[in-house]
């Protein structure tokens, strides 16, 4: 548990890696204005639907080293 009384969280590395992504797309959302008051968590959830279109992307594109095998 956490210091808050919540449970640790575990993401795997696909996870993370869409996790970082989103970050950055939340960020840029922040930057350019697009977040308004009351609307934090849906423009998160586009952020994140971003990110893992993204990613599902390039998995279908880009073959990874274990694929060539």
């Amino acid at each position: 548990m956490s210091r808050r009384g919540q449970a640790s969280l575990s993401l795997q590395a696909s996870e993370t890696a869409v996790l970082h992504v989103a970050s950055r797309i939340y960020a840029a959302f922040i930057q350019n204005g697009s977040v308004v008051e009351g609307q934090e968590v849906a423009m998160m959830q586009r952020a994140i639907e971003q990110a893992y279109h993204m990613a599902k992307m390039v998995d279908h594109v880009v073959m990874s080293d274990d694929e060539m095998s």
